[in-house]
């Protein structure tokens, strides 16, 4: 299977109000576990400019690990408040309650890999690759 590239942020999405929160998130789903052997869901890109958020939410079916590229932001996981910003990892265990604010002033953007634990793993039919032609598409959009 050749490498491509999946996804790109200048596709992102407009979420309102994700999970009872504030304002727009911008949301890319850049890859998904398709393109890989590993037991992984996906991968994506998340922003919110300052003031927006996302609301206290649970994930039933995949954990999260989250790397903060840009800005700054509060977190709440299981209760607890914590501070992240460039560089930190938040890292969303399954059935773990978690929100963020965007206290900084500017955009905060994140990268998320969800993931499936053994327990979501076990019921899954056994993966592999998409198989993708042999011409993909490249990232400015032309054949190779």
């Amino acid at each position: 299977m050749p490498s491509i590239i999946t996804g790109h942020t200048d596709n992102a999405g407009e979420v309102m109000g994700v999970h009872g929160g504030e304002g727009a998130m911008l949301w890319a789903r850049l890859a998904t576990g398709a393109h890989l052997y590993g037991d992984w869901d996906g991968i994506e890109w998340v922003a919110f400019e300052p003031g927006g958020r996302a609301g206290l939410h649970t994930h039933s079916h995949t954990e999260e690990i989250w790397f903060i590229l840009r800005g700054t932001a509060e977190i709440e996981l299981d209760g607890e408040r914590y501070f992240v910003e460039p560089g930190s990892i938040v890292i969303t265990p399954l059935h773990s309650q978690h929100a963020l604010w965007n206290t900084g002033t500017e955009r905060i953007e994140y990268v998320v890999i969800e993931v499936f634990p053994p327990e979501i793993t076990s019921k899954l039919p056994s993966r592999r690759p998409t198989e993708e032609p042999q011409n993909a598409i490249t990232a400015e959009g032309a054949f190779r």
